[in-house]
């Protein structure tokens, strides 16, 4: 699987360079998408390795393109960038100060092997919010794993929003034209090994 990614990457680089691409690519985790205006907001993936991306660069924010071509799979927007397990933190993104936070939390489970046809997962819509436990559960795609953290009263208070994990996507964009994205994919939606 990761030579096929490696070869799918380096012969797309090389279709860019061969015809002169004059632009670039920023991958990130969607905070914000509206769908009348088309335009999604994402916070930049500042580790640039697709097995370990980390959320925490700048906040950019784009124009799709009208065709349905050039725009895959709708992104959802969510506040919670990372589930950092190994530091009892989550990192989220703060919509009232445009800016990133982290906030310790207290890991209570985690469950990996889960897929997303996990029966685990069917008729469940998360963020999961149990008031009287102070504990949210969310699923990671990418982690393919069903994850329970404790939060304080105050923070289970905060918006729904803040502990929905948003669509991963990926932007192609041309330098004269920054903020007008040519190319969107939804790589939480989207799968490149099947047909």
């Amino acid at each position: 699987m990761k030579r096929i990614a490696l070869t799918l990457v380096l012969g797309l680089s090389m279709a860019l360079c061969a015809c002169n691409f004059d632009g670039g690519v920023e991958q990130g985790r969607c905070v914000a998408f509206d769908p009348d205006t088309r335009k999604v907001t994402l916070v930049v993936d500042t580790a640039l390795d697709q097995f370990n991306p980390h959320y925490s660069g700048k906040v950019d924010t784009f124009q799709l393109s009208d065709d349905p071509r050039d725009v895959g799979p709708m992104p959802v927007a969510g506040g919670l960038l990372m589930l950092e397990t190994d530091k009892n933190m989550v990192l989220y993104y703060d919509q009232a100060t445009n800016s990133l936070k982290e906030l310790p939390v207290e890991y209570t489970d985690i469950v990996k092997g889960v897929t997303a046809r996990d029966a685990r997962l069917k008729g469940k819509t998360f963020p999961i919010i149990d008031k009287d436990k102070h504990t949210i559960t969310v699923y990671s795609p990418r982690m393919e794993a069903l994850v329970t953290f404790r939060v304080s009263d105050a923070e289970l208070a905060m918006p729904v929003y803040t502990w929905t994990l948003g669509d991963e996507v990926r932007i192609a964009y041309r330098n004269s034209e920054r903020t007008k994205a040519i190319r969107m994919m939804n790589v939480t939606k989207t799968n490149i090994f099947t047909r």
